[in-house]
């Protein structure tokens, strides 16, 4: 049976029992937004590759970079120069530039096919040429799914205003 008490509040008895509907609502409106914005399997897989690309180049992990790079990987860095998967795995092996600490504000991935976009801008704590700079970056990752897994083909970085 429903009813409304008399503080507006709406009941169901179930079982002779009283059953308050406000709690329902709050777990099927949970379970609804939880679904909406939960990422699909894919997707949380290549943000974990994103955030593990930015982990090992602070940790100068040349190897587990290189495994994450697509051969054709084309680069355009925040300064706009444009770099192959060698150049741009040259800067990290030569010390031309470090990666002192990588703080993410926010990152988006959307999934297409084999295709996954990754956009997103953080803190970037780096040393280039012995200068050390904190830039405020927004990047954007473009992921394609191989024989092997996902791999990291293109990759831009644009400075954001302070």
């Amino acid at each position: 049976m429903l009813f409304v008490n008399s503080n507006g509040i709406t009941k169901l008895t179930l079982a002779n029992k009283p059953f308050i509907m406000k709690p329902i609502f709050a777990i099927i409106f949970l379970f609804i937004s939880s679904t909406i914005f939960a990422q699909t399997k894919s997707e949380n897989e290549v943000t974990i590759l994103s955030k593990s690309l930015f982990n090992w180049e602070v940790k100068n992990n040349i190897d587990s970079i290189d495994n994450l790079l697509h051969e054709q990987l084309l680069v355009v860095n925040s300064k706009g120069e444009t770099l192959s998967k060698l150049q741009y795995l040259a800067t990290f092996k030569s010390g031309a530039m470090t990666h002192n600490s990588i703080e993410i504000e926010e990152s988006k991935t959307t999934i297409l096919d084999n295709t996954a976009i990754v956009a997103g801008r953080g803190i970037f704590n780096i040393t280039a040429s012995g200068n050390n700079m904190i830039r405020h970056l927004s990047y954007i990752e473009t992921f394609i799914k191989t024989k092997v897994g996902w791999k990291l083909l293109a990759l831009k970085a644009s400075v954001l205003p302070n």
